[in-house]
């Protein structure tokens, strides 16, 4: 009986731990910035977060109404990061097309022809670089994949826009978090001493040291 349970658990915990949300994501390279912080040549990547309530990633089927989170992060160490609630009733695209789908072996098949936010709505959180509100942003293989209201501030991605081929996306489970980092914490300066605070103690321990000597000799 207690092996049974025990099975059970594990049973139970390993079926939990694979209902995670899902996630696929694409990589792009930065070109045209406007931002200050967004460097032309380097690396962006967006991650759509969706779930069905499915504890799989064989024969699966995520539509528009399944996402539930967007996340930009750019340059290539990640420094600047937006992220977006997509979860009804918070701030769902404006535009959503097509369907992410898997076969049988869990291999992504397809991919949403176009998702965007126009503007993105007050449901975000952004991190490591400035921006005007509102932000607009694009996944569609052709607009400028983000920028402001007035397009003062955008940046491209360097094939002409976000490539939605399917073959393009890395899928991968996901934790179903939905916020930028905090910014990093300014660094703090260590205290030095001056070049005249350094002679004085060394003269301070000279003497020290010198007084010591002749206790001894003394």
């Amino acid at each position: 009986m207690t092996r049974t349970l025990i099975a059970l658990v594990l049973a139970c915990a390993a079926a939990t731990a694979s209902a995670a949300p899902y996630a696929v994501t694409y990589t792009g390279t930065i070109a045209n910035s406007s931002f200050a912080q967004i460097a032309d040549g380097e690396h962006y990547r967006i991650t759509f977060v969706f779930d069905n309530g499915g504890n799989t990633a064989v024969s699966q089927t995520w539509g528009a109404a399944d996402l539930r989170c967007v996340i930009w992060r750019m340059n290539d160490a990640g420094s600047a990061v937006f992220a977006q609630d997509l979860s009804p009733p918070a701030s769902p695209p404006t535009a959503a097309t097509g369907s992410v789908t898997t076969n049988g072996a869990g291999v992504l098949t397809g991919m949403f022809t176009g998702v965007s936010s126009s503007p993105a709505g007050p449901d975000f959180s952004s991190s490591g670089f400035t921006h005007p509100v509102p932000l607009h942003w694009f996944a569609n293989g052709s607009n400028s994949v983000l920028r402001d209201g007035a397009s003062a501030h955008a940046f491209d991605d360097a094939a002409g826009g976000v490539q939605m081929n399917p073959a393009n996306w890395l899928l991968t489970t996901h934790d179903g978090l939905c916020a930028a980092p905090p910014p990093a914490p300014a660094a703090t300066a260590v205290p030095t001493l001056g070049e005249w605070t350094l002679a004085l103690l060394a003269t301070a321990a000279a003497a020290l040291g010198l007084g010591a000597l002749r206790r001894r000799t003394g």
